[in-house]
């Protein structure tokens, strides 16, 4: 997993509309790139309306949130339009992000072994630098304490 120091991958994937989007054109002064499993699911929608409901603050901050998985522009505009989201997805299908970032892990779910994504969470500044890193999230206040961290 990248660290703090690391610059940010300069990729392009397709938002939750369709349109490429290159990694390094994102941030204001700082983007928040959160990685998460997958839409719809209860863990990753709580992740995601916590963001959308604090994103007033990180505004203020200037800080952009970005959402990425491995889920298709069709799953994102659903899972966006669903919660009435305010910030843009990014799907990373073939997983060159998430590959770049070091989020792919190996799971062990009632047995059974797969490889998915670590819920991880980036702040990057303007320049591109990896200032905060957070592994393993835990959903719970997740993005207060995102938004708390940022200067």
């Amino acid at each position: 997993m990248l660290e703090e120091g690391d610059k940010l991958p300069k990729l392009t994937l397709l938002d939750d509309e369709g349109k490429k989007v290159t990694t390094t054109d994102l941030a204001d002064e700082y983007l928040v790139l959160y990685f998460y499993p997958k839409d719809d699911t209860s863990g990753c929608t709580s992740e995601a309306q916590q963001f959308r409901d604090l994103l007033p603050k990180f505004k203020k901050k200037k800080a952009c949130i970005v959402g990425v998985s491995r889920d298709s522009v069709a799953s994102h505009q659903k899972f966006k339009e669903k919660y009435d989201l305010n910030f843009p997805l990014l799907a990373d299908t073939e997983s060159k992000l998430c590959d770049a970032m070091g989020v792919i892990v190996e799971k062990n779910m009632y047995g059974k072994k797969s490889m998915g994504i670590q819920r991880s969470t980036f702040l990057v500044d303007a320049k591109g630098k990896i200032v905060k890193v957070w592994p393993k999230v835990s959903v719970t206040d997740h993005a207060i304490d995102v938004v708390a961290s940022i200067p």
